[in-house]
């Protein structure tokens, strides 16, 4: 089971939280990653939190 690839964040849909995909548009994607502070290239299997992904 994946979880959330934000740094320091363990949440996953199996204790109830939602997981979104990163965005295919390049430009969104890049926001994303900057937003979510790490340096990495989201994989198709990277996702992201929903708390995390508000947390920004």
């Amino acid at each position: 089971m994946g979880g959330c690839s934000a740094p320091n964040c363990s949440n996953s849909t199996s204790i109830g939280k939602q997981l979104f995909r990163f965005p295919k548009d390049p430009v969104r994607k890049k926001k994303w990653v900057v937003n979510c502070r790490r340096d990495f290239e989201p994989t198709p299997h990277s996702r992201l939190c929903q708390v995390s992904l508000h947390r920004h």
